[in-house]
């Protein structure tokens, strides 16, 4: 299995936030240095609890501090940036990098984010969200002149001087394009089945109980097997867990439970319940809303413990699913920096070299 990290950030409202972007480049270069293979950054406009807006700048930062780790969006809010931006800004990514981008698309669930954007219906950003990803893929692998027509965009580049190469954006390095990925929440997912059709990156969110993460691949298998796609090869699916590594079990949980960890869930769990989507954290279908608690949370959605406790709790989450190639740790406000330092290191040099890999 393989290591990588999701970030979304989660920081306290209250913490300096040039603290925490601090933290945060400094988590990414010690994951490295750990083994991390790769790295999919948020983002928000106005959510002070994951106060990234603008990951492709704070990944350009993170690139010019490394060297091998793969990094990219997680995601590029699609319906919020016009085609031929995200196209011009990811491929400066992919050569700044030396090839280590992957590009990550998706859109907002957030009433604030999209109120700033003026767009307020979740349906039209759905179809703005493959609009937008359709019309970059299309400039990546199209020679001007050209005239996209769309719905919601349309591109035109006909004023071109080929003699001086004008008019000609700048491609990735990788080709034909960068690996994508898109993250998925809800189940049954469109989302995960024309990633599925697509072959693109699955990427199952920290945020919902294993069988609503069960029901992604299913999703995502079905969409490639409707799309005539070979079977699709779990080796490519990311599944996002919390994970805390304590010097006992009971450690690992008081220190969740009273840390921004707990704190950050219930902040979540507040979106969720008012996008009405709180079934999705539930183990069973079946409890009451009220028993989605803070306790809840923390022992059902993370994996907390011993060096060996935790292994067996991704063990038995990798068995339950199926298999899955890659663990995105998702990352948390360092309110005890020594503590989470150490967590993380031994998950990288205790837990996952036990984990089976399905390359």
């Amino acid at each position: 299995m393989n290591l990588g990290f999701f970030m979304m950030p989660v920081h306290p409202p209250a913490k300096d936030r040039t603290q925490c972007f601090d933290e945060d480049l400094e988590f990414v270069e010690r994951a490295e240095d750990l083994g991390f293979v790769e790295g999919w950054v948020g983002n928000h406009e106005s959510l002070p609890w994951e106060p990234i807006a603008g990951n492709e700048i704070f990944i350009s930062a993170a690139f010019q501090r490394t060297k091998t780790i793969r990094l990219g969006p997680g995601v590029v809010i699609m319906p919020h940036n016009h085609p031929v931006k995200v196209a011009s800004s990811i491929a400066l990514l992919d050569h700044l990098s030396h090839g280590r981008v992957n590009f990550g698309f998706g859109q907002s669930g957030v009433p604030t984010d999209m109120e700033l954007f003026n767009l307020t219906d979740p349906k039209t950003q759905g179809l703005m969200t493959v609009e937008c990803l359709d019309m970059v893929l299309k400039l990546w692998s199209t020679p001007p002149p050209y005239e996209f027509k769309g719905k919601y965009w349309t591109i035109k580049n006909l004023s071109v001087v080929p003699e001086f190469s004008i008019g000609e954006l700048l491609k990735p390095l990788q080709k034909p394009h960068p690996p994508i990925g898109t993250s998925i929440v809800r189940a049954p997912s469109i989302g995960a089945s024309m990633a599925g059709a697509r072959g693109y990156i699955p990427m199952s969110t920290n945020l919902v109980a294993p069988r609503i993460v069960k029901a992604h691949w299913e999703s995502y298998a079905e969409g490639a097997r409707e799309a005539g796609q070979p079977e699709a090869d779990r080796s490519i699916w990311r599944v996002c867990r919390n994970v805390f590594i304590g010097e006992s079990d009971d450690e690992a949980f008081d220190f969740a439970y009273n840390s921004v960890l707990a704190d950050s869930y219930i902040y979540l769990r507040s979106l969720f319940a008012g996008y009405k989507m709180l079934d999705l954290m539930k183990t069973d279908p079946e409890i009451t809303d009220e028993q989605v608690d803070r306790e809840y949370l923390v022992r059902n959605l993370c994996l907390l413990g011993t060096v060996d406790t935790v292994t067996q709790q991704l063990q038995d989450l990798n068995d339950y699913l199926g298999g899955f190639g890659t663990l995105l740790m998702t990352t948390n406000d360092w309110d005890d920096k020594a503590k989470w330092i150490n967590s993380i290191e031994r998950l990288a040099k205790e837990v996952i070299p036990a984990m089976p890999n399905l390359d």
